[in-house]
């Protein structure tokens, strides 16, 4: 491995040696070409380059500047002794040396454009005006004033440079304008500064103090401004005087708003205790008003309720023959009705205290958990009268309860049994079939009940034929509430 490894690095400095004579052998070639030329005729042949008119550009300064390097390095390769140790290679001084000699071209094109500064002839010019205008009055009175070429030409020569002079004279026209637009704008400062003095006494005496602070400071600028020391000095001395009197005046109306804002602040201190006794006055008789109001409400609320409690317990006003209906229900077995629900909501039937019509629960806003009614038979109760009573079955086990299974309306149903004393009630109503069948008959007397098929509710729904299954469905209407006390199972859920 060490022999290839040797041979390999021996192969890269050989190409590496021929790299650097091929180089080097670029760089000798330019300036053998240059040989004929001497270096001290370059800078001049550059020198007439760069003073052209037109501009050189960035690819002409570099082969300018490389010509003068090929003939700066002449002297190298000049000795036919071959040089082995140097500092930099040939290619490497031809690049720094090229740079440089960039860098100095454009140097010499900067410096040629720097116009050079001319002093006017002003002694002789002015000696050709006289002499001129001594031709002009000499020959005043001629209209037709000939010159002969040899006169013209003499006049050109002598006042060839006229126009130049002209320009040259422009130079102190031009100083002579500014130093007066100086002058004026000195003495429209100085004005101004007047101006404002002025201003700020006639401020002051009137106690516009926020504006004389502004023009203080405003004058106090534009003094700065002024170039006249004697002039700066007076302005400055009328205007700390300013300064005193607008202190002074300061302070005299500060102690005034002190004063004027201490008279304020006590009329305002009045004017809160007044209004906060005007406020604590109407607070008292709101309270008051409030308390009448509260009391009338409990009291209204409290008759209302009584009234509620009294509407209800006149619901559960027996029959005047109530007897009759005690018979035929003991005469017919029927010892218990049902009512069918959801066991979520046995919790709210506690809580209220029995059972209630839906009519009556959406009046008194009361929420039930799974109501067992359908907006469908809801419409049906309304059509036929019956949304403010309550359905009981002489069954334990109605269609009905499975239908509301079926149609999701209650999910786990418990049987509430009922005692048959509602059937006593003055308002009870009595079904022969479902009460939203329209061959239903229904009434509250003691023939309607007779009406019921008191022979079907022992017998199963399923064994049942024809119209029969619809007098299964015989309904008992209570109207509005049953208590809690009257239904005989609430304890066991």
């Amino acid at each position: 491995m060490k022999i290839f490894d040797w041979i390999i690095g021996y192969f890269n400095k050989v190409r590496s040696y021929f790299r650097k004579n091929k180089q080097e052998q670029a760089v000798r070639d330019p300036i053998i070409e240059t040989g004929r030329t001497s270096q001290e005729e370059i800078p001049s042949i550059n020198e007439e380059i760069v003073k052209q008119e037109e501009p050189l550009t960035e690819v002409e300064i570099s082969k300018l500047a490389e010509i003068q390097t090929a003939t700066e390095l002449q002297r190298l390769i000049a000795p036919p002794i071959k040089i082995r140790k140097r500092i930099f290679d040939l290619v490497e001084i031809e690049q720094e040396v090229t740079a440089l000699n960039k860098k100095l071209i454009k140097v010499q094109i900067k410096q040629n454009q720097i116009e050079p500064v001319r002093f006017p002839q002003t002694y002789k010019t002015e000696k050709d005006i006289e002499e001129l205008e001594r031709i002009l009055q000499k020959y005043d009175n001629k209209q037709n004033l000939t010159l002969s070429i040899s006169a013209i030409d003499k006049l050109k020569s002598r006042f060839g440079q006229f126009d130049k002079f002209l320009q040259d004279r422009i130079l102190t026209k031009i100083y002579r304008i500014r130093e007066e637009k100086r002058r004026k704008e000195e003495e429209t400062k100085k004005q101004q500064v007047k101006e404002l003095i002025g201003r700020i006494e006639n401020l002051i005496n009137h106690g516009n103090l926020q504006e004389a602070q502004d023009q203080i400071s405003k004058a106090a600028i534009s003094i700065t401004g002024l170039r006249n020391p004697d002039q700066k000095k007076s302005f400055r001395e009328k205007l700390e005087v300013l300064k005193a009197e607008f202190r002074d005046r300061q302070i005299r109306e500060e102690a005034k708003r002190q004063a004027k804002e201490l008279k304020k602040q006590q009329k305002e201190a009045e004017r809160k205790r007044s209004a906060e006794e005007d406020k604590r006055e109407e607070e008292r008789k709101r309270r008051e008003q409030v308390d009448i109001t509260r009391k009338q409400q409990e009291g209204d609320k409290k008759k209302k309720e009584e009234d509620k409690k009294q509407a209800l317990q006149r619901l559960l006003d027996k029959k005047s023959d109530w007897q009759d209906f005690a018979k035929v229900l003991k005469n017919n077995g029927i010892t218990t009705l049902y009512h069918f629900t959801d066991r979520v909501n046995i919790s709210s039937i506690k809580e209220t205290g029995g059972l209630y019509s839906w009519n009556y629960l959406d009046r008194e806003n009361i929420d039930v958990a799974r109501p067992g009614s359908g907006a469908e038979a809801r419409w049906a109760a309304r059509q036929f009268g019956l949304s403010d009573f309550i359905s009981l079955s002489f069954v334990s086990d109605p269609p009905m309860k499975h239908v509301a299974l079926k149609e999701g309306r209650i999910s786990n149903p418990v049987t509430l049994k009922i005692s048959t004393e509602v059937c006593y009630f003055i308002h009870t109503n009595f079904s022969t079939m479902n009460a939203a069948d329209n061959r239903s008959r229904k009434g509250s007397t003691i023939a309607d009940l007779r009406q019921c098929r008191f022979d079907l509710f022992n017998r199963h729904y399923s064994a049942l034929q024809g119209d029969e299954k619809k007098y299964y469905q015989a309904e008992v209407l209570v109207k509005t509430w049953i208590p809690i006390q009257f239904i005989t199972n609430i304890n066991q859920f």
